[in-house]
């Protein structure tokens, strides 16, 4: 036992893993160094050694040399003194890091001993010019081929996907695969060769998932580099006729390759060459047919066309900036609502003594009996007294006045007309004020919450990294070529480099499409995973939606008790998946029981899914909802809403909760509870999610329950989801419900709801 545990450390596995690479490099270097090109040139053994990490380069140069001199040429011994001059530079350099990183280094240093040794045997030799323009044309081979391979061990040793390379590492691992292949080309059986059988493969694999530009490309140099007379054609034809065939599938490819090669491959006559081609082609075929479908989606990214993105990320950035624009402008209407509120405050007083008070500033302060009216203390109160007239009448005359001054004011005209337009201003401050708060009110419930709206499409819009304009091209073409009337195909990669595909067709389309065959034929043409098509009429078209299928998947049970056993639950439920790979459960209880309390929960939950759905965040749903809430009655109607959102890609699940009872999560065996403080919907203009976030896994479980589940108490649920073993979480559900329904009747009946949610 012992042993075994070290044989397990970290350290051994290690070691195992470095010696692997070790043998892997070696034997790169055997293979890649009998690669030959036209004129005979064998410069990349060379270039291998030049553009490996240090570390590998002894057994890469060990490799090289063991190559060159089973190729049994005349000069093996130059092309072996240029790889270990290419290994003694690499050893001289390899403290100066930012030398060894710049890109010019590895050609340099591949380009130059080939250059010097091939100067060297021709003077000795005395041979001609074409002898030196083909030395240089190796040497330039050498740094072409160690630019590449370079750049294509640099991208392994990112770790990053296919999907992400951009054009120029596109080309460096292409151009690195020919290389490998060429150099398979002197690997016979007999007189099979196992490099040509490959490179038929890679037209193939092109044809298939390139569609007839990737099949004639690959055609074309496969034919070039490994055969003359008619066969470069053949290759050539055959790479486009079975990218023509590629919709039928992979039976259709090879056989269209198949077919078209040989035949063109025939013209020139029946020779040993033909014959040969014709079995190599055919054992191609049949490898490509068992080729699994996965292996090759991976590289598919790889035989598509790259176009030009700069149009399509400015016109997104400039849709970005304008919503970007609208929401903070739609945001400050409530600003401006609040300082027209703020200035009106500072002009009026909410109380009526205020109109009496400037009524007298106005129109005693320069009044020279003013001393004589206000000598008595309570002589401001007794003109105060005429505010029930006032309100009454809507206006005093100046009897009023001299009655309350007891015939001593001179000025009673005046006073009364003073007053009168006081209080009418004073009304108009009221109404304005009740505008203003009414406006107030619909600005916080309908202005910012479309705000909030145009803000989330803002930020949706920016998680989309990319559109893949060439992968909209192939899908659209395949679309047509079903016979379907495309009207719009968009292709996104979001920042975590997700597939979102959307078109639209002709309605009528609907029955020549299938969603297994959609599903299968586009996720061959993109080279990605794809979950089942969703298939939707709006109107006289077809909304065809793709997303990019994740890793997990859910369990979800369901059940409901309603009050008193009626025919109308308070509490409603729903659940779907977003289509962005997202897993969503929504449980909203209205106020009350019955009718009522039904109206309010189920329109709480038909808005928020509905916004959701269309790719709205959750706190632009919630304020949607709680704004339907706050203008669907005079009367109070509020609800609460619990929104649980599973990404089943990473696994990360979010709980968000407006005034939403306790949800419970079951990690490693160990429950949790989620439980943050807030108001439900409906109660406030301006109510907020709560959100809470945990990373989940394959196994665990998520129950949420409405407030007549946790009535009298909560424990119980904790303790009977620690004991649930096996994958039916219906069955979970059913118990809780039962045993929450036991203790409701004890208390007091309500409506009971609960989802439970296993991951697997």
């Amino acid at each position: 036992m012992k042993y075994a545990a070290k044989i397990k450390s970290p350290a051994v596995r290690a070691l195992s893993s470095g010696a692997l690479m070790q043998a892997v490099y070696f034997l790169c270097g055997v293979v890649v160094s009998q690669g030959r090109v036209w004129g005979g040139c064998m410069p990349f053994g060379v270039a291998l050694v030049a553009a490996v990490e240090w570390r590998f380069v002894p057994m890469s140069a060990s490799g090289a040399v063991l190559g060159v001199v089973l190729a049994l040429r005349g000069d093996s011994f130059r092309l072996a003194a240029s790889v270990v001059a290419v290994a003694a530079f690499r050893w001289l350099f390899s403290d100066l890091k930012r030398v060894c990183e710049s890109r010019v280094f590895s050609p340099i240093v591949a380009a130059a001993p080939l250059l010097c040794t091939g100067g060297v045997m021709i003077a000795a030799s005395g041979k001609g010019s074409a002898e030196i323009v083909l030395c240089f044309a190796e040497a330039m081979l050498g740094a072409c081929g160690a630019y590449f391979m370079k750049e294509s061990v640099r991208l392994l040793g990112t770790g990053k996907g296919a999907a992400a390379f951009n054009k120029r590492e596109v080309v460096c691992v292409i151009m690195t695969c020919c290389v490998f292949l060429l150099s398979t080309g002197n690997i016979k059986i007999g007189y099979i060769s196992v490099g040509r059988i490959l490179a038929y493969i890679a037209v193939m694999f092109c044809a298939y998932y390139g569609a007839a530009a990737g099949g004639c490309i690959g055609g074309t140099a496969v034919g070039v580099l490994f055969a003359p007379g008619a066969v470069p054609i053949g290759c050539a034809f055959g790479g486009l006729m079975a990218g023509m065939f590629s919709y039928i599938g992979k039976i259709g490819a090879a056989a269209a390759f198949l077919f078209c090669s040989t035949i063109i491959g025939m013209t020139g006559g029946i020779t040993q060459q033909t014959a040969i081609m014709f079995y190599e082609t055919a054992i191609a075929s049949a490898i490509f047919l068992c080729f699994p479908k996965e292996w090759g989606s991976r590289a598919a990214f790889l035989v598509s066309p790259h176009k030009s993105e700069d149009y399509s990320d400015s016109a997104r950035r400039t849709v970005i900036m304008r919503l970007d624009l609208a929401s903070k402008a739609i945001g400050s209407i409530n600003e401006a609502v609040n300082s027209v509120a703020k200035r009106l405050g500072e002009h009026y007083s909410e109380e009526l003594d205020s109109v009496f008070e400037r009524s007298i500033e106005e129109c005693c302060s320069r009044c020279g009996m003013r001393a004589f009216c206000f000598r008595d203390v309570g002589s401001e109160e007794k003109l105060k007294s005429l505010q029930p007239i006032l309100t009454a009448a809507g206006e005093i005359d100046e009897n009023d006045i001299t009655r309350v001054f007891s015939k001593r004011c001179c000025r009673s005209r005046e006073l009364a007309r003073s007053i009168n337009e006081s209080y009418l201003s004073y009304r108009g401050y009221l109404t304005a004020k009740a505008r203003t708060a009414q406006i107030r009110g619909v600005v916080a419930g309908q202005f910012c919450g479309l705000g909030e709206i145009l803000s989330g499409i803002k930020n949706e819009l920016e998680q989309f990294e990319s559109f893949d304009e060439a992968a909209q091209e192939k899908i659209s073409d395949y679309l047509r070529m079903k016979g379907c009337v495309v009207f719009e195909c968009s292709v996104r990669l979001n920042t975590y480099g997700r597939m979102s595909i959307e078109a639209e067709t002709s309605a009528d389309d609907r029955r020549v499409l299938k969603k297994e065959s959609i599903e299968s034929d586009i996720s061959r043409l993109c080279g990605r995973r794809l979950d089942t098509a969703k298939l939707t009429n709006s109107g006289n078209r077809l909304r065809i939606t793709l997303n990019e299928k994740p890793r997990l998947d859910v369990n979800i049970g369901t059940a409901q008790h309603i009050c008193k056993d009626g025919r109308l639950c308070g509490d409603s439920l729903n659940y779907f998946n977003d289509g962005q790979g997202r897993f969503i459960a929504i449980i909203s209880d209205g106020m009350g029981t019955g009718g009522r309390a039904a109206v309010d929960g189920c329109m709480a939950v038909s808005i928020v899914s509905k916004l959701i759905r269309s790719g709205l965040g959750f706190d632009a749903a919630m304020s949607a909802a709680n704004s339907a809430l706050m203008v669907k009655s005079d009367d109070e109607s509020l609800a609460t809403l619990d929104i649980m959102c599973i990404d089943l890609f990473s696994g990360e699940t979010e709980i968000m909760k407006a005034g939403a009872p306790v949800t419970f999560i079951r990690r490693s065996g160990k429950v949790e509870r989620v439980e943050p403080t807030s108001l439900p919907a409906g109660i406030m203009p301006d109510v907020r999610l709560t959100h809470d976030e945990r990373k989940l896994n394959a196994g665990d479980i998520v129950v949420m329950v409405s407030d007549g589940a946790v009535a009298i108490s909560d424990n119980w649920i904790s303790a009977m989801m620690r004991d649930f073993e096996g994958e039916d979480i219906q069955r979970l559900v059913n118990d809780i419900i039962d045993e929450a329904m036991i203790g409701s009747k004890l208390d007091r009946d309500d409506d009971i709801t609960v989802v439970g949610t296993m991951i697997i």
